[in-house]
Protein backbone atom coordinates (compact mmCIF):
# COMPACT_ATOMS: atom_id res chain seq x y z
CA UNK A 1 0.00 0.00 0.00
CA UNK A 2 2.74 1.98 -0.27
CA UNK A 3 1.10 4.25 -3.27
CA UNK A 4 -2.03 4.54 -1.24
CA UNK A 5 -2.86 5.77 2.12
CA UNK A 6 -4.41 2.73 4.32
CA UNK A 7 -7.26 3.59 6.37
CA UNK A 8 -5.50 2.07 9.52
CA UNK A 9 -2.41 4.62 8.80
CA UNK A 10 -4.92 7.34 7.85
CA UNK A 11 -6.90 6.98 11.39
CA UNK A 12 -3.96 6.72 13.59
CA UNK A 13 -2.47 9.78 11.97
CA UNK A 14 -5.94 11.79 12.26
CA UNK A 15 -6.18 11.13 16.11
CA UNK A 16 -2.79 12.15 16.54
CA UNK A 17 -3.19 15.82 14.43
CA UNK A 18 -6.67 16.28 15.88
CA UNK A 19 -5.27 16.02 19.33
CA UNK A 20 -1.55 18.16 18.42
CA UNK A 21 0.33 15.46 19.47
CA UNK A 22 4.20 15.54 17.81
CA UNK A 23 5.03 12.34 15.91
CA UNK A 24 7.77 12.00 17.93
CA UNK A 25 5.64 11.55 20.98
CA UNK A 26 3.84 9.03 19.32
CA UNK A 27 7.08 7.06 17.80
CA UNK A 28 8.25 6.91 21.49
CA UNK A 29 5.45 5.78 22.94
CA UNK A 30 4.98 2.71 20.57
CA UNK A 31 8.66 2.31 20.64
CA UNK A 32 9.77 2.99 17.16
CA UNK A 33 12.05 5.37 15.96
CA UNK A 34 10.32 8.62 14.19
CA UNK A 35 11.23 7.60 10.70
CA UNK A 36 9.83 4.37 11.19
CA UNK A 37 7.07 5.78 12.70
CA UNK A 38 6.37 8.24 9.78
CA UNK A 39 6.12 5.25 7.73
CA UNK A 40 3.88 3.58 9.54
CA UNK A 41 1.44 7.09 9.58
CA UNK A 42 1.72 6.71 5.77
CA UNK A 43 0.96 3.62 5.24
CA UNK A 44 4.26 2.02 4.13
CA UNK A 45 4.83 -0.39 7.42
CA UNK A 46 2.71 -1.86 9.76
CA UNK A 47 1.43 -2.14 13.11
CA UNK A 48 2.44 -5.03 15.65
CA UNK A 49 -0.85 -6.39 17.96
CA UNK A 50 1.21 -4.70 20.74
CA UNK A 51 1.77 -1.35 18.89
CA UNK A 52 -1.92 -0.91 18.09
CA UNK A 53 -2.91 -1.96 21.54
CA UNK A 54 -0.86 0.55 23.13
CA UNK A 55 -1.98 3.67 21.12
CA UNK A 56 -5.86 2.40 21.24
CA UNK A 57 -4.99 2.08 25.07
CA UNK A 58 -3.15 5.93 24.71
CA UNK A 59 -5.95 7.36 22.18
CA UNK A 60 -9.14 5.68 24.60
CA UNK A 61 -10.42 4.22 21.50
CA UNK A 62 -11.65 0.57 21.17
CA UNK A 63 -8.73 -1.45 20.03
CA UNK A 64 -11.24 -3.32 17.56
CA UNK A 65 -11.74 0.05 15.29
CA UNK A 66 -8.28 -0.23 14.84
CA UNK A 67 -7.89 -4.07 14.01
CA UNK A 68 -10.72 -3.95 12.35
CA UNK A 69 -8.93 -1.00 9.82
CA UNK A 70 -5.83 -2.94 9.65
CA UNK A 71 -7.62 -5.88 8.31
CA UNK A 72 -9.61 -3.76 5.75
CA UNK A 73 -6.28 -2.77 4.39
CA UNK A 74 -5.04 -6.44 4.30
CA UNK A 75 -8.09 -7.41 2.52
CA UNK A 76 -7.80 -4.91 -0.34
CA UNK A 77 -3.83 -5.29 -0.76
CA UNK A 78 -4.97 -9.13 -1.38
CA UNK A 79 -7.53 -8.20 -3.48
CA UNK A 80 -6.03 -5.23 -5.66
CA UNK A 81 -6.25 -6.49 -9.00
CA UNK A 82 -8.83 -9.27 -8.11
CA UNK A 83 -12.34 -9.07 -10.26
CA UNK A 84 -15.15 -7.84 -7.92
CA UNK A 85 -16.80 -11.15 -8.34
CA UNK A 86 -13.75 -12.98 -7.06
CA UNK A 87 -13.50 -10.83 -3.91
CA UNK A 88 -17.00 -11.02 -3.19
CA UNK A 89 -16.82 -14.41 -3.74
CA UNK A 90 -14.24 -14.93 -1.10
CA UNK A 91 -16.03 -12.23 1.17
CA UNK A 92 -19.24 -14.80 0.94
CA UNK A 93 -16.76 -17.81 1.87
CA UNK A 94 -15.51 -15.83 5.25
CA UNK A 95 -18.84 -14.91 6.06
CA UNK A 96 -19.99 -18.69 5.84
CA UNK A 97 -17.11 -19.65 8.26
CA UNK A 98 -17.51 -16.88 10.53
CA UNK A 99 -21.32 -17.53 11.09
CA UNK A 100 -20.73 -21.18 11.68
Amino acid sequence: MANKISRLADKIYQLRVLRRIPAKNIAALIGVEPPLYSRIERGERTLKSEQLETLANYYEIDSEELYALQLADKMQQLTEGKSTSVTAKAIELIKEDLSS
